[in-house]
């Protein structure tokens, strides 16, 4: 997978943004979820979005999109 800050930033909502910049930050699932004002569930369904809309496979392909975040 190959992702370029501008694919990101064209491919995601300001608060999927902010859920990655948070994750990269080491903030856990319950405390993003409280950041965010939003259930676990909620959270989830943010997360998959991420995946399916920039093609995420693995955790290699999170950690390569957390650094063009960050």
């Amino acid at each position: 997978m190959k992702v370029s800050r501008s694919t990101i930033e064209d491919s995601l909502t300001n608060r999927e943004i902010q859920l990655i910049r948070w994750l990269g930050q080491g903030f856990t699932r319950s405390e993003i979820a409280d950041k965010m004002a939003m259930s676990i569930h909620t959270y989830d369904g943010y997360r998959k979005n991420i995946r399916v809309k920039l093609q995420i496979k693995s955790q290699a392909d999170w950690a390569q999109v957390l650094m063009h975040v960050a």
